[in-house]
């Protein structure tokens, strides 16, 4: 089925069970991406917008049957075509200033709602919760513990 490892589709349909809140046999669309990253991929917003990803919830939902083509074809991207630690590492060196793996809280929150693929102010709030990431007395936060919770997933501070 969808050309995966029996164990993927497995897996795959696990994660679809756990965001089918009606229990109905269907997700809103809305959370393609937000269940590819549960299984361990990290696609763009623009990447799942164009498999069919809504901008807001309640517009589209699929069955699981649509949704593990989706999860087939990112699954058989190769990782370089996600953001690994490395790349996010790299980026984020160029707001440490001082060169002591801090960087301004402030900072990291106005480049990811301002620039290229934007998140919403919600968004960026979720994730650093989800991350547990604070800044401390200076603003500033260890940006490489930020990038280890972000990739690690799921998150433990998270509410079902």
């Amino acid at each position: 089925m969808a050309d995966l490892p029996s164990d993927k589709v497995d897996e795959a349909k696990q994660v679809f069970e756990v965001f089918d809140k009606k229990y109905e046999g269907k997700v809103d669309s809305y959370y393609i991406g937000d269940m590819l990253r549960s299984l361990g991929l990290y696609p763009t917003q623009a990447e799942c917008e164009k498999r069919g990803q809504t901008k807001k919830t309640g517009e589209k939902t699929l069955k699981v049957e649509e949704f593990l083509p989706i999860y087939s074809e990112f699954y058989k991207m190769p990782a370089k075509n996600f953001g690994t630690y490395e790349d996010f590492m790299e980026g984020l060196k160029l707001f440490d200033k001082e060169s002591n793996g801090l960087m301004s809280l402030a900072e990291l929150t106005q480049v990811l709602v301002a620039m290229a693929e934007k998140l919403e102010p919600r968004i960026v709030e979720e994730i650093l919760r989800s991350t547990n990431t604070k800044d401390d007395a200076e603003g500033m936060f260890n940006y490489e513990v930020f990038v280890r919770a972000l990739l690690q997933g799921p998150f433990p501070n998270e509410s079902t």
